[in-house]
């Protein structure tokens, strides 16, 4: 998918989470009307699409579905990821006010209508999050990223998990949350979560992206253990996706592949990504190879 002139994200569109159902991939993706350099004017909404499973193009609402409402994303709504959870279908986006990134929840039964639930509230700058799509023990397994590395933390429900005092001290104790650290040269300057986690009969696949010196934004893959998805069992030590064509090499922001949304189907895993801040692609691999590959290098 292009930005088109005249049509909302008419500069990039780009970073989109997706919810497959019923042979319909239904799309949120991150759109923007002009250049990142232009500071004052760059600001991020939210954009719906419909597609078929081979990527036709069945609706494009062409207008914002999210978009900044509140102080805290008065420089935009960004980098939606999608799970359904107990009926529900639930958005964790990036809220940005120009100073601090947050992660905000949205919540809709239909992406007709959207309902904004909150914002998590705490020390730090907080990106690249989503919850597994099942309780773990009775509770929510909520995944995310405060730079360098990706945490994860339980909550017995979403007004716990949005409750400002459910974080107090949590820049004291953010150790004992940190489920994977940057490990190889390709991410050593930061990990994040790139797609809720799929469950398959190894694990949850998460994949995640890793960023480098030179600032470029690569994919790969890790299992994490059904019932205890703190442990890390299986974890890809190369990328699984890096910037090799024009359109993920140049853009807006210059080689990044960034997915936020799969799912699987007939034996592959489809991938959905934002290739240079600018267009939205996707990929595609076989998921029983994928699995076989991951367990070759399980994780002591």
């Amino acid at each position: 998918m292009k930005p088109l002139k005249d049509q909302l994200g008419c500069y990039a569109r780009f970073n989109p989470g997706i919810y497959y159902k019923d042979g319909i991939i239904h799309m949120l993706y991150r759109a923007t009307n002009s250049d990142i350099k232009d500071g004052q004017n760059y600001i991020s909404s939210i954009g719906y699409a419909r597609l078929d499973t081979n990527n036709n193009i069945l609706y494009d609402s062409n207008k914002k579905v999210i978009f900044p409402t509140l102080p805290y994303e008065v420089k935009g709504c960004e980098d939606p990821r999608i799970v359904e959870f107990e009926n529900n279908i639930y958005i964790f986006y990036t809220a940005y006010d120009g100073i601090k990134a947050r992660v905000a929840i949205a919540r809709t039964e239909d992406f007709d209508r959207y309902e904004k639930l909150g914002v998590i509230e705490h020390f730090g700058y907080d990106k690249d999050a989503f919850i597994l799509p099942e309780r773990i023990d009775g509770k929510i397994a909520y995944i995310h990223r405060i730079s360098p590395n990706i945490q994860l933390d339980y909550f017995n429900s979403f007004d716990e998990l949005l409750s400002k005092d459910s974080w107090i001290g949590y820049e004291d104790r953010i150790n004992a949350s940190i489920i994977m650290k940057r490990k190889y040269n390709w991410e050593n300057q930061k990990i994040g979560g790139s797609t809720p986690p799929l469950k398959t009969d190894k694990g949850w696949l998460l994949l995640y992206h890793g960023v480098d010196d030179e600032k470029v934004y690569r994919c790969s893959a890790a299992l994490l253990d059904l019932k205890n998805p703190a442990n890390v069992i299986a974890r890809l030590p190369y990328p699984l996706l890096e910037p090799t064509k024009e359109y993920e090499i140049s853009g807006d922001v210059s080689n990044v592949v960034f997915p936020e949304g799969a799912y699987i189907l007939d034996g592959q895993l489809n991938l959905y990504y934002g290739a240079a801040d600018k267009y939205i692609a996707s990929a595609k691999i076989n998921i029983n190879e994928l699995l076989a590959e991951l367990m070759k290098y399980p994780v002591s």
